[in-house]
């Protein structure tokens, strides 16, 4: 087992950036080399917490000769730009998802980053789940018969809280909010645990936050297979967060903790299967950091490099396409659309 540790260096150390953070240091093979955030207070205090270098630009970060990789959490408008100087310096990059603002800034950097030959990885941290890679052996199993329908909410009240960063109440820099934040999350899922997408329909209105910003959306969506799948998402209500896949013979109940399996003979319950997963803390995120370096060292391709952070995009961007148009939207025209 090899004892290398990448050397990384991160930009965009509050919020989730601290997430990151700390699964860097517990993913065994990453080392902190150093960071930068616009809050330079707030840098300097990362990186005294984590034994690392401030630096004062993300120019400076990057071109640090000590670091292979670069993690950018960071607002969705900045992935471009920073993943492009990125590649002149010639650093793997870890970006959080979503990948780009748009489909054709996205293929620009997955194909970047394959001419350079370094490693992309995406930040669909929540297929890494327990409770998703549960539900997944069983699907393989075909425990819960032929699938025939997904359900899945996943919301919380930020845009009625103080502190939203305003980049995402902006809609030139957020493109239909909570979808792009927080639905994206289980359209990797979907994808992950039955497949790729066929069509979307979506409407979305303003609510309650100030402004022009989408803040509750809902979506339906077809797979491939056939399989229908309603998928909402607000940034003004309660917390919600679930995945029920229904089957012929069984239905699969996903929330971040626990997983629920029931099994049917002719639709009634007969068998009732249960797991919890509450002592399972970040590791979502340590596997995903410990997997990015695991690439780097060894020039593998991450389980969600740029064509599943593309295609996960593309899933939003067609949203977006239905709700300006109030139709359905096929995701191979958002896919195949020309660069200008």
């Amino acid at each position: 087992m090899s004892t290398r540790r990448v050397r990384i260096g991160q930009a965009g150390i509050a919020n989730h950036g601290r997430t990151i953070l700390h699964a860097i240091r517990d993913a065994g093979n990453l080392e902190l080399v150093s960071c930068y955030d616009i809050n330079a207070a707030a840098n300097e205090s990362a990186a005294r917490e984590f034994g690392a270098r401030a630096a004062t630009s993300y120019e400076e970060l990057v071109q640090d000769p000590r670091i292979e990789a670069v993690a950018l959490v960071t607002p969705n408008h900045l992935h471009f730009g920073q993943l492009e100087k990125a590649v002149r310096a010639r650093k793997h990059v870890f970006v959080e998802k979503p990948i780009a603002n748009s489909i054709l800034d996205a293929r620009r950097m997955i194909r970047m980053m394959e001419e350079a030959g370094l490693v992309l990885m995406v930040g669909h941290n929540t297929r890494r789940r327990r409770v998703f890679r549960g539900a997944k052996q069983i699907l393989q199993e075909e425990l819960i018969g032929k699938v025939a329908l997904v359900e899945a909410n996943l919301s919380r009240p930020a845009g009625l809280q103080p502190g939203l960063p305003p980049w995402k109440a902006d809609p030139t820099k957020c493109t239909l909010l909570p979808m792009m934040q927080l639905g994206i999350h289980l359209v990797d899922t979907i994808s992950y645990l039955l497949g790729s997408f066929k069509s979307v329909s979506c409407f979305a209105s303003n609510i309650a936050m100030e402004g022009a910003v989408y803040d509750s959306s809902a979506a339906t969506l077809q797979l491939e297979s056939g399989v229908p799948v309603a998928l909402t998402s607000s940034y003004v209500s309660a917390d919600a967060y679930f995945l029920r896949i229904y089957g012929t013979e069984g239905t699969i109940q996903c929330t971040p903790t626990h997983l629920t399996l029931d099994l049917l003979e002719n639709g009634e319950l007969v068998d009732r299967r249960e797991k919890d997963f509450s002592s399972e803390g970040a590791e979502s995120y340590i596997l995903q950091m410990r997997e990015f370096g695991e690439c780097v060292i060894n020039g593998k391709r991450p389980e969600t490099g740029g064509e599943e952070g593309l295609r996960a995009l593309a899933a939003i961007e067609a949203m977006v396409r239905s709700v300006e148009t109030r139709s359905v939207v096929e995701l191979r025209s958002v896919l195949e659309q020309d660069e200008p």
